[in-house]
């Protein structure tokens, strides 16, 4: 298991046992996979959610679902085949 996958599934377990997170929570997440997804529009959807990061004190754990679901798109349309 590659360590984007990795992260995002500890993410989607914690998601599931929680309902909300705290920013700093959210943000520290968030850099993990900044430093690992590789192609462009998975890194411009991290930093958007890392800029709401500062603006918010809580996220939901269906945010974190959803931005997870986002994320995920966008690395398997840049798969080929």
């Amino acid at each position: 298991m590659d360590e984007t996958a990795q992260i995002i599934g500890q993410l989607r377990a914690s998601a599931a046992d929680q309902a909300y997170f705290s920013s700093s929570r959210v943000q520290n997440s968030l850099f993990d996979l900044y430093g690992v997804v590789g192609t462009d529009e998975a890194k411009r959807l991290v930093e958007t959610w890392l800029t709401l990061t500062i603006q918010r004190d809580l996220f939901s754990g269906a945010e974190l679902l959803e931005l997870l679901d986002d994320l995920e798109g966008c690395l398997t349309s840049s798969i080929p085949g």
